[in-house]
């Protein structure tokens, strides 16, 4: 896209962007119009020369889905509250603790290869 910028280091064609409407403001601090790209890190970067965000590694993918995984674990404490207030029959409530043991056991498995 179109946009007043300046060029703020040749090397690797991060720009300054002036993002209103005062295009003789822009003009006046040494702005010209020039196609930008906002890259994944929201910095301006004249158009092609943006970074691509990285692949996550394997270790930031394991913290991931063991984030997730916790985060299912913390949504699901609402059954224990079922659970006494006899909402589950014991075959429902083994289901249940079976879901939370493997989900303990994904993030077990997890860690000990990421520790």
């Amino acid at each position: 896209m179109k946009r007043y910028a300046k060029i703020v280091d040749e090397q690797t064609k991060v720009v300054s962007v002036g993002l209103g409407t005062d295009i003789e403001f822009y003009k006046s601090i040494g702005m010209t119009e020039i196609d930008v790209e906002q890259a994944y890190n929201n910095q301006w970067y004249v158009a092609g020369y943006a970074p691509v965000q990285p692949e996550p590694t394997e270790y930031e993918k394991a913290q991931e889905r063991i984030a997730e995984l916790k985060q299912m674990l913390a949504d699901a404490d609402y059954w224990t509250s079922k659970r006494m207030d006899g909402e589950y029959t014991d075959e429902e409530w083994a289901e249940k603790v079976a879901i939370r043991k493997a989900w303990r056991a994904e993030i077990n498995e997890l860690e000990l290869v990421n520790g």
